[in-house]
């Protein structure tokens, strides 16, 4: 459960020291924020339930109690989302049920008493044990052994207890024996998906604390679960889906930021920050080296500009690892374009270590002297006579000459087109902060972003948004007038946040599937699913790249 108390800590808030305390014995059990949280789907970085499949089967259960919280999180699992009756799963009999579209049934009166609370649908071990205790008169040693035959799956045992559940059953004469029978047989299928309650009530305890820290402390929640995000086998995946869900509530995440200096996710002012750290390519030790150059160079980062920054850390730290720092837009607080700034870096390293030991050294009449300046002065002040020895070598004047011509005139323009910026921040920090790919194309014949369809936005006209498409999951239909057909889900972004579970039934899949490919900027005309508000697509349409 180490998740669910990732966020137990002591948070510093705009200044002001705020403990909370993660206890359940202090939650209110009946805080609409946290279950209206919860049947949103919202429940991202939710214990139990941050999955797409948790997020997806709490909009649809819409649990409203730490029991129908407990029953969630058991008929998730896999055995009750595979377990048939009447071709649906237990869990749609569930679903259904709870919600008034189909008749709470019981096979015996005699299992309203226990089945009641779980709409007559067999979903915990205790529930099996109850049964045999009460239909099969089965003592407290029978039961357990039972208990213990469900939670290993004992087929051996399960068939010797099933003879004496119709022995005992049909002594105390509560059902027939061809009842009895069919009774047990939910008890024997059972073993495939029941769960034990004890458990699924402490999930359910756990999940709704941290779901209640989500919806009061939302800030908090993202930088906590960021940090803990950095070191998982997934981590470029997890810090992308917090950042888009942290979207969502409209809170941003900001990148790093060289002046603030914080080592890891930090909640700068409002804002969850990245940390220097938890750029790829940067480590502890580049953090601990640059502390060091700041100390030895005096160099003061609050007032520091891009040309000294560069002057001072240009020989400090791998020439990765400053080029890192660029390009995640952790130095964008210099107000340098990032692309002449890895240019400049670039010159600066083709210098020798004296003649950039001279350029650290030398102290301008103007502090803030740009690198072309600071070598134009060092070719001016050169004395190839001199005894002691000259700053540079005669083969190298030619080469110093190019490198101030290449910092006057590069040869390009040195902008940051937005799908460039968005590609390096997602290489260096696992997704795009400043702007997105979509940003490079024409997107007028948009009416919706993916901020807004998440925000309620519908339109009699349809909606269209223009977005990139960040996944596609193929699925092949098995039921239904299109059974063996394929349709596909797909999860696209746009720089406002994203969208899982968008739709493309046979017909449109059967024609767009092509252009719906991973990395493709589309614009894409549709409706919302009145049932469960997922974006259906009908129509696929290119649009114009404006670079």
């Amino acid at each position: 459960m180490k998740n669910a108390f990732a966020c137990g800590c002591t948070f510093d808030v705009a200044g002001n020291h705020v403990v909370y305390d993660p206890n359940i014995e202090h939650l209110p059990l009946e805080c609409s924020a946290t279950w209206d949280l919860i049947c949103d789907g919202n429940t991202k970085g939710v214990f139990q339930l941050e999955s797409q499949l948790g997020r997806s089967m709490s909009e649809r259960v819409k649990p409203k109690n730490i029991e129908e919280l407990s029953d969630l999180v058991a008929i998730i699992r896999p055995g009750c989302m595979e377990a048939m009756v009447d071709g649906k799963s237990l869990t749609q009999h569930y679903i259904d049920r709870k919600h008034g579209i189909d008749p709470v049934e019981y096979f015996h009166d005699a299992l309203e008493p226990i089945l009641s609370s779980t709409y007559g649908i067999l979903v915990y071990q205790e529930q099996a044990i109850l049964i045999a205790r009460d239909i099969g008169g089965f003592d407290l040693q029978e039961a357990d052994i039972l208990r213990k035959a469900i939670g290993k799956k004992s087929v051996g045992l399960m068939a010797e207890l099933k003879k004496q559940f119709i022995q005992k059953a049909a002594k105390r004469k509560i059902v027939t024996k061809e009842q009895a029978e069919e009774i047990f047989s939910w008890i024997e299928k059972s073993q495939r998906y029941s769960f034990n309650k004890s458990h699924a009530v402490s999930y359910a305890y756990n999940a709704y604390l941290t779901a209640y820290t989500k919806a009061h402390f939302p800030r908090e929640f993202f930088t906590s679960y960021l940090k803990n995000s950095i070191g998982k086998p997934d981590a470029y995946t997890e810090i992308e889906e917090l950042v888009n869900n942290a979207r969502i509530m409209d809170i941003d995440v900001m990148p790093p930021n060289i002046k603030k200096m914080n080592k890891r996710f930090t909640l700068v002012g409002p804002n969850p920050t990245f940390g220097i750290t938890e750029i790829k390519g940067v480590g502890g030790s580049v953090f601990d080296k640059m502390g060091e150059c700041l100390s030895r160079n005096q160099i003061n980062l609050e007032t520091c500009d891009w040309n000294a920054f560069l002057v001072g850390f240009g020989s400090c730290i791998k020439v990765d690892s400053f080029e890192a720092l660029i390009l995640s837009g952790a130095l964008d607080c210099f107000n340098v374009s990032r692309s002449q700034m890895a240019h400049e870096l670039k010159m600066f390293r083709e210098l020798s270590k004296r003649e950039i030991a001279w350029v650290e050294t030398y102290k301008p009449s103007d502090v803030k002297a740009s690198l072309e300046e600071r070598i134009s002065e060092m070719i001016s002040i050169n004395n190839w006579s001199d005894s002691k020895r000259p700053i540079f070598r005669r083969d190298r004047l030619e080469v110093l000459e190019s490198i101030v011509s290449s910092l006057q005139n590069p040869g390009y323009e040195l902008i940051d087109l937005p799908g460039w910026k968005a590609r390096k921040e997602e290489h260096y920090l696992g997704v795009s902060l400043t702007c997105a790919r979509v940003d490079e194309y024409d997107t007028s014949g948009a009416n919706c972003t993916c901020k807004e369809y998440t925000d309620g936005f519908n339109s009699r006209n349809g909606i269209r948004i223009a977005a990139q498409i960040d996944g596609v999951r193929e699925w092949k239909i098995k039921r239904g007038n299109a059974k063996g057909k394929k349709m596909a889900f797909v999860t696209i972004s746009d720089g406002t946040c994203s969208l899982d579970s968008v739709t493309v039934f046979s017909d449109e899949w059967e024609k767009y599937s092509n252009e719906l490919s991973e990395g493709n900027v589309l614009l894409l005309a549709g409706m919302r699913d009145s049932k469960r508000g997922s974006f259906l697509i009908k129509a696929v349409s290119k649009v114009k790249s404006l670079a």
